[in-house]
C-alpha cells in the first residue's frame, strides 16, 4: 500500500502515545464511545478522542488488565459503526492522514458490544478498502490489549459543525483519483430513503410514491442501500444535482471531496442542516428545504421526543415546488389517490414498525388526522 505522493496542504501531525492499554467497548450510547485506547491525562485529551462540536464527548474507559501485548506500531481507528452516517461523519475521517503517513501500521478499533468482525456488514469493508485498508491490517479489539506504540489522527471533520480543512479535501480528492474513479454524468439524482419509515424508522411516509413519479419522469433514483460503494461515489461524482431525502445517505457524499455541483436536502426534521459545515466546502451550491407539514413523533421512556425516528409527512406545495425550481413538474404524473393510498400504507407499517399502543398510539393517529393521513379503516 503506498500513500499519495504529495501532501496535502495543513495537513495535522499524528499523536503518538507509548503502552498504551485498549479496551473492547463497554459501553455504547447515542453512537458515543465508551471503550477503546486508555488515553493518559484522558480528562485532557481533546485530538485524541471523539468530538462533537470540538469537544470530547467519549467517556473513559474502565480500567481493565491487558493480556496480549501488540509491537507491532499501530493507529487507533475509533468505532466501526454500523450505522452508516455516525462511521462516514465520526470515526473514518480519521483514516486519510492515518494511512497517509503510516501505511503500513495495524489499525486497531473497537466495534459495537456482541458485534464480530466476521458478522461486519460488507460495506463497512468496501469503505475501508477505498481508503486503502486491507482487511490483514485491522484488528478488532476483542480482548483488552496493551499497544507498545499507538498513533491516532484527529478527526479531520467532526458532527454537527466542525468543517473538513482545504488539505482534507486535497487528500479526499486524490484517493477518488487512485481509485480510478469514473462519475455517471447525470442531469439530477433523486437519493431515497424509501422503505425506511414503513420498517418503523425515520422517513417521509409517502417517499415511495414521489420515488415512483420520479422515475416516470426520467429522474435518476437510487437507493444507496442496494449498491456497492464505488457505484455510489461514482454516481454522486458524476450527478451535476443530487436531491437527498434527509437521511444518513447524505453523509455518503462526504466520502468525496470538491465536485462541481448542486446539493439539496428534503428535511425531514424541520430546521435541520445536517452535515452542512461538511458539505459546504465541497458543492457549489448546498440548500435545504423544508417539505415537512407534519411530524409523527416517538417519545423515550423519559418524554423526550425521538425526531430521528419520526414519519414525516410531506407539505405538497413545498415539495412540488422545490423540484419546479429544478425543472421537474411533479404535477404532470401526481395522482392525489394513489398518493392517498401510499400515505396511508406507510403509516400503517410505521406505527406497527414502532410498536405504539396506548395513548402513543392515540396521538400518533390524531397528528396524522390532521395531516389528512385517514386510518379509520386501516392499520394497527
Amino acid at each position: 500500500m503506498t500513500a499519495p505522493r504529495d501532501a496535502p496542504r495543513d495537513a495535522p501531525a499524528l499523536l503518538r502515545f507509548d503502552d498504551i492499554t485498549v479496551t473492547p467497548m463497554q459501553r455504547h450510547f447515542q453512537r458515543v464511545l465508551t471503550g477503546g485506547p486508555i488515553w493518559p491525562a484522558f480528562e485532557t485529551q481533546t485530538a485524541a478522542r471523539q468530538c462533537r462540536r470540538g469537544v470530547p464527548v467519549d467517556v473513559c474507559p474502565a480500567a481493565m488488565t491487558p493480556g496480549e501485548r501488540v509491537t507491532r506500531p499501530a493507529v487507533w481507528g475509533g468505532m466501526l459503526d454500523r450505522n452508516f452516517g455516525h462511521l462516514v461523519a465520526e470515526h473514518l475521517p480519521r483514516l486519510p492522514f492515518a494511512l497517509r503517513d503510516r501505511p503500513d501500521d495495524l489499525y486497531l478499533f473497537a466495534v459495537e458490544r456482541g458485534q464480530r468482525a466476521a458478522t461486519l456488514p460488507d460495506w463497512i469493508w468496501q469503505l475501508l478498502a477505498w481508503f486503502d485498508l486491507p482487511r490483514a491490517q485491522v484488528q478488532v479489539v476483542k480482548r483488552p490489549v496493551q499497544v507498545a506504540t499507538l498513533r491516532v489522527a484527529p478527526q479531520a471533520e467532526a458532527l454537527p459543525d466542525v468543517p473538513p480543512s482545504p488539505g482534507y479535501l486535497d487528500l479526499l480528492d486524490a484517493i477518488a483519483a487512485r481509485n480510478r474513479l469514473v462519475p455517471e454524468p447525470a442531469p439530477l439524482v433523486y437519493v431515497s430513503r424509501a422503505g425506511m419509515a414503513q420498517a418503523g424508522k425515520g422517513g417521509h411516509l409517502g417517499e415511495g410514491y414521489l420515488v415512483d413519479c420520479l422515475r416516470r419522469l426520467g429522474v435518476a433514483v437510487i437507493d444507496p442501500v442496494a449498491l456497492p460503494l464505488r457505484r455510489q461515489m461514482a454516481v454522486y461524482a458524476g450527478a451535476r444535482v443530487l436531491v437527498f431525502a434527509e437521511g444518513s445517505a447524505l453523509h455518503g457524499r462526504q466520502i468525496l471531496g470538491r465536485v462541481d455541483q448542486e446539493i439539496h436536502v428534503l428535511r425531514r426534521r424541520p430546521g435541520r442542516n445536517p452535515a452542512q459545515a461538511m458539505l459546504e466546502p465541497r458543492v457549489r451550491r448546498l440548500t435545504y428545504h423544508e417539505t415537512v407539514a407534519a411530524q409523527v413523533m416517538e417519545h423515550s421512556q423519559r418524554g423526550r421526543p425521538r425526531p430521528a425516528l419520526a414519519a414525516a409527512v410531506y407539505a405538497l406545495p413545498a415539495l412540488f415546488q422545490t423540484f419546479a425550481a429544478l425543472g421537474v413538474d411533479l404535477g404532470r404524473c401526481w395522482n392525489p389517490r394513489d398518493y392517498a393510498e401510499c400515505l396511508r400504507t406507510d403509516a400503517a407499517a410505521w406505527l406497527t414498525g414502532r410498536g405504539l399502543a396506548g395513548a402513543a398510539l392515540a396521538d400518533a393517529r390524531a397528528t396524522l388526522a390532521a395531516a389528512g393521513v385517514d386510518l379509520a379503516a386501516e392499520g394497527p
